[in-house]
Formats: structure tokens, C-alpha cells, sequence
């Protein structure tokens, strides 16, 4: 299938195409310099699913306050906007992939495991680096595979054919599907992040996340790039058992030491444990 009738196919199908509606409008209010949060809350507080998941966000050890956080406006005040927008967008994303796809060889838990392995390591190496908004680099890591969602949906057959070439021939996901195709994971995810009208720095995570980036020019791209990596290298990779290096001028312009990012790694493993444990996934 072309890159622009699967655009067409993604455009007509239901809970695809578009967010729920309370986390689309959700994510309108809080790029909304009028909007308040006590407007945010009580659209939030319409979805007892969200606001449950947003509440035992706050009330985990990461915001430091276990136990504490009682209602959704209690929150938002704790965790700030951008931490509400990644809850959201990660709570709609987790209905979608919990969909059950078509194609019989994509490893799904795998896929869920890789993107929060993403998020959490471009979300730890954004707050070393003094980025400006860590939860945007988090939801470009979550969403950053988003386009093998799409794949797995709509096709089964190509995604088989993909999945057994690069264990076949031990080569990256990525590499089989620009034979198999003609387009990668990465352009369907570009469709997606225009269709959910996703901020452009998420956009830039999505699309970079392959590319030979400078920090400097791209930041975005460039965490979501190292965060991949080292989501790789922690165990949490789809496809062939390839081994990831960092590129050494990305890393170089990156400037995290070498020991910070093994740490960083450590953590993202307990990280995903911890979260699955949590979900009963």
C-alpha cells in the first residue's frame, strides 16, 4: 500500500485518526495560554479512567508526594500542564495499543515496552541537559514508534514479511521496512502526529528519531535519538537482536559521560518493570 492511501486509511478509521475526544480537547486547553487549570480539571474529571490515571501519577514517588494527591485539580497544580499532557496523550495511546493488531509475528508487548523505555530515558536525559519541557521529549519517546501501530493495523501481511526479513538477515526493523514498503515507521508516524495535531517538537522526535542530529539544532530529535539507543541497549528492542551504538557526533554534542548514561539505562529497566507491575501487563 502507498505512504498516501495508508494517510487515507488512517484519516477514516475511528479512534485512529483522532485522540479520544476529552484527551483532544484536553490537550487544546492546556496549549491554551487562557485557558485555567480548574477548566483542564473539570474536563479531565468527564473520564474516571483518565483522572484515576493522572491521580496515581501525582501520587507516585517521582512528584513525592505518595498518597497525598486527592483530587484532579490537586494534580495538575503538582504535576504542572506538560505533565498532564503526557498522561493523557500516554493513557489514550495505551487504549489504542491495547487493540489487538492483525499481524501474527509484531511483538505488541514488546512495542509498548519500547516506547516507555523511550520516553523514560528522553525524559531523564532532558532534565540533565536543562531542556525546557522533559515531558515533551517523554511523550516524543512514547509516541516515537507510533507509525508500527499503524502497520500492525492496517498491514498484517507486509508487517510479517518485515518482522522475518530483519530476523532473517539480522538487520534493524527500520532497514526491512524501507525494502518491504518503500517508506518506514517513521513517515507513518509523521501521518499520525499531524492527524492528532501533536506539538511540532513532538513531531521532531518522531520524525528525527533515526537521524544524525545535532542537540544544539535539534533537541528534541536528538534526546528521542540517544533515548532509543539506550532503550535498545537496556533490552527493550523489537525485531532482530541488533546492536545499537550511539552515533559519536550525536554524542558528542549531547555531552552526557558515558557512566550517566549506563546509569540511565538501569533505571529505565526498573522503570518498565515497575509500570507493567502496576498495569498487569
Amino acid at each position: 500500500m502507498e505512504l498516501s492511501a495508508l494517510g487515507i486509511r488512517v484519516a477514516r478509521t475511528p479512534g485512529l485518526s483522532t485522540l479520544p475526544q476529552v484527551a483532544s480537547q484536553v490537550l487544546k486547553l492546556v496549549d491554551n495560554p487562557n485557558a485555567s487549570p480548574r477548566q483542564i480539571g473539570a474536563l479531565i474529571e468527564r473520564d474516571a479512567g483518565l483522572s484515576s490515571k493522572l491521580l496515581k501519577s501525582a501520587n507516585s514517588a517521582y512528584y513525592g508526594a505518595p498518597g497525598k494527591v486527592k483530587t484532579v485539580s490537586q494534580a495538575i497544580a503538582i504535576m504542572g500542564l506538560s505533565a498532564v499532557r503526557s498522561v493523557v496523550v500516554g493513557q489514550a495511546y495505551q487504549q489504542m495499543t491495547s487493540v489487538r493488531g492483525a499481524s501474527k509475528r509484531f511483538d505488541r508487548l514488546g512495542f509498548w515496552q519500547h516506547g516507555l523505555a523511550t520516553a523514560t530515558a528522553g525524559r531523564i536525559l532532558a532534565k540533565l541537559k536543562g531542556y525546557a519541557d522533559p515531558e515533551v521529549v517523554y511523550l516524543a519517546g512514547l509516541l516515537h514508534d507510533a507509525g508500527r501501530m499503524v502497520m500492525d493495523r492496517f498491514l498484517p501481511n507486509e508487517m510479517d514479511q518485515i518482522v522475518q526479513q530483519s530476523l532473517e538477515q539480522a538487520i534493524p526493523l527500520i532497514e526491512a521496512e524501507r525494502t518491504v514498503l518503500g517508506y518506514t515507521h517513521v513517515e507513518v508516524g509523521l501521518l499520525l502526529a499531524d492527524h492528532w495535531s501533536l506539538p511540532q517538537a513532538v513531531a521532531e522526535g518522531i520524525g528525527k528519531h533515526h537521524e544524525r542530529v545535532n542537540y544544539a539544532d535539534c533537541p528534541v530529535g536528538c534526546l528521542v535519538q540517544v533515548a532509543n539507543v539506550l532503550a535498545h541497549q537496556a533490552g527493550f528492542a523489537i525485531g532482530a537482536p541488533v546492536l545499537y551504538e550511539l552515533d559519536p557526533l550525536v554524542e558528542e554534542t549531547l555531552g552526557i559521560a558515558t557512566a550517566q548514561l549506563d546509569g540511565i539505562k538501569q533505571i529505565v529497566v526498573q522503570e518498565v518493570m515497575r509500570t507493567q507491575e502496576v498495569l498487569k501487563i
